[in-house]
Parts: C-alpha cells; structure tokens; sequence
C-alpha cells in the first residue's frame, strides 16, 4: 500500500513540475555553437574548411530554425522531434575574415561573431605548421 501510495505521490509531483520546467525553457536564449568536423582539423577556423553551425537550447522541436551567416540564408534545419536533436548546417567560410552568425526561431534569436583566419594567408600557415590558433573558432 505504501508502495502505490508513493508511485501516485511521485507522479503528482512530477505532473507539478513539468509545467515549472517548461515555463523556466521558454525563458532561456537559443545559442550558436560551431562544432568541429572529422576529418576537417582546421574546421571553423580557416577558410574553405567545412563548419557546422548549430543550434541549441531551444524550447520547440517542431519548428525550422533559419541559420544565416552575414544576412545570407544557408539553411533551414528543422530540429529532431522526439530526441534532443540539435539542428545544424554546413558551412564553408569562402576566405578569410569577419562573420556574423544569426540564428531565428519564431521571437529567439541568436547571434554570434566569427573570425575565420585564411587557409592559405599567413594565418593559416602559421596555425597549420606551428600549431598556433589565430581564429576565433568556437
């Protein structure tokens, strides 16, 4: 009997809480995040490396979220429903320089600035051969 009597104890506290946590999720930002790729060493730091941009700390799984680097769409993931799927795009910075992430989801939005060093500048050789970062990477 106590048994039960726990079980329906720890259910209504459970069903209490979820309105709690959903209603603490909504207040929270979406985020940027540049993940680095295999077998891409310099990804998200040198020019014409593949980046993956994605997106986190969102509160709905069901909607696209637009990713756009310097005002210009490069794509629209939708996020994983029924797993903490994080939606992301590809991106492979052009050249060397200065780039403004922006993420939006409905009202949330996200941004973030990139230095992205030259693969082939001095930049890059000086990271690629005497393993010094000069991007600002993730």
């Amino acid at each position: 009997m106590k048994t039960i009597a726990r079980a329906a104890f720890g259910a209504a506290l459970l069903t209490a809480a979820i309105p709690l946590s959903t209603g603490t999720a909504a207040a929270q930002n979406i985020q940027i995040d540049l993940m680095y790729t295999d077998p891409g060493r310099y990804s998200c730091e040198l020019s014409t490396e593949t980046c993956w941009i994605s997106v986190v700390y969102l509160t709905d799984l069901t909607t696209p979220v637009t990713i756009s680097v310097d005002g210009t769409v490069i794509g629209t993931p939708t996020p994983g429903t029924g797993c903490w799927c994080t939606p992301e795009t590809a991106w492979i910075p052009p050249k060397g320089g200065r780039y403004t992430l922006t993420a939006t989801q409905g009202s949330q939005k996200a941004t973030k600035t990139v230095t992205i060093g030259d693969y082939n500048g001095l930049q890059g050789i000086v990271q690629r051969y005497l393993g010094i970062n000069t991007g600002s990477g993730s």
